[in-house]
């Protein structure tokens, strides 16, 4: 990853070695996550058990070698490096594995100020690792919080619109069953026929609510055009689009809209739709504004409209506080943060609300610009 990589340059510097080594541990196996300095490891991935460099790490000792040869060297050739002097020290990361960094020179020692340098290096490193998995736990839970969210309120569609439509059809049919009416019993069947037709289109608009199949087939901005062709013609509403992603070629060699990370892609196409639904219900709004661009690896997504505006604006902050709560806004919040994404809602120029969402291109905020490629 690129943050192990940025610090390993750190350490190099740090400790004026000729090559640094990150290595972590993940089930039962020791990966070179960043290698860096003259040499290049030959090895990327060891067994913690049944290897010199498993040993290594499991000795979980600070460890300082001088013209290391036979056995001592034997986890340097397993890397495939060679070293005058070696340095090692365990990466200790409570609750969430471990590792160690190796820093190596060709030629002369290290001293034993080196040793406490990367002692301290090792600890800055295990935190920062530690912070990152947990980072990464807290956005898997909250990626099920949003996804049981997202059920329930389907399963509340579905039965409080289809379910209850259906039912109530249902009655309508056994009641003219019953009817010794002929007249009756046809105009009953024509309404029921025609409220079934009402009921198939509602469930054809939560699939396509669920997965709109434009987004798997032709990517975001065709599925985002066609939400904005249905909110005119379910809701009324007049949404416009500016979508500016850029051109990608297909095999034949044909420009088509540049497509972007599945996930990303999901992401924007559901803010945007919460987006939509929230004025279609709540803003009073007649006109809204769909805008979508790339620029320097960050994409832009905003939804504005010309409605009544969001209560007490000035105190909402850029996660939204203030907001009623529920699956719209918070979902909508959740989704971005699991991209790595800031959603902000604020009052639009001329009257309105724009809620507007910045998603790095990477899933993450932008590395350093002093960040090098392995």
């Amino acid at each position: 990853m690129w943050l192990l990589r940025l610090m390993a340059d750190r350490g190099l510097a740090l400790l004026d070695a000729d090559t640094l080594l990150i290595l972590i541990e993940e089930r039962g196996e020791l990966r070179v996550a960043a290698c860096r300095g003259r040499a290049t490891a030959s090895l990327r991935i060891a067994p913690v058990e049944g290897s010199a460099l498993g040993a290594l790490y499991r000795s979980g000792q600070s460890q300082a070698f001088d013209r290391p040869r036979g056995e001592e060297a034997a986890w340097l050739h397993e890397l495939g490096l060679e070293a005058r002097a070696a340095l090692v020290e365990p990466l200790s990361m409570e609750g969430h594995g471990g590792g160690m960094v190796i820093a190596l020179r060709s030629d002369g020692g290290f001293r034993g100020a080196d040793r406490e340098s990367l002692d301290a290096f090792a600890r800055s490193v295990a935190q920062r690792l530690a912070a990152e998995r947990s980072v990464e736990i807290e956005r898997l839970r909250y990626g099920m919080e949003a996804r049981e969210r997202e059920r329930t309120r389907w399963a509340r569609e579905i039965h409080d619109e289809s379910i209850q439509g259906m039912g109530a059809l249902r009655m309508k049919l056994a009641s003219a069953r019953d009817s010794e009416d002929p007249y009756a019993l046809r105009e009953t069947v024509e309404a029921v026929l025609e409220g079934l037709g009402h009921e198939i289109d509602g469930l054809r608009h939560l699939i396509t609510e669920l997965r709109p199949a434009a987004l798997d087939d032709l990517g975001l901005a065709a599925a985002l055009e066609a939400l904005a062709r249905r909110a005119q013609a379910v809701d009324g509403l007049d949404v416009r689009t500016e979508i500016e992603l850029g051109t990608g070629h297909s095999g034949g060699g044909d420009a088509e809209a540049r497509r972007l990370d599945p996930e990303l892609e999901s992401t924007i196409y559901r803010v945007v739709q919460e987006a939509l639904t929230n004025v279609s219900r709540h803003a009073e709004a007649t006109n809204a504004l769909v805008s979508i661009s790339e620029h320097d690896g960050v994409v832009r997504a905003s939804v504005t409209d010309d409605g009544k505006g969001l209560p007490e604006a000035d105190r909402l902050g850029p996660r939204g506080d203030g907001l009623e709560g529920g699956f719209g806004m918070g979902g909508m919040r959740e989704r971005a943060e699991l991209v790595g994404g800031e959603l902000e809602w604020t009052p639009a120029v001329g009257g309105g609300t724009t809620v507007r969402l910045t998603v790095p291109l990477s899933g993450r905020p932008a590395p350093d610009s002093s960040a090098q490629p392995a």
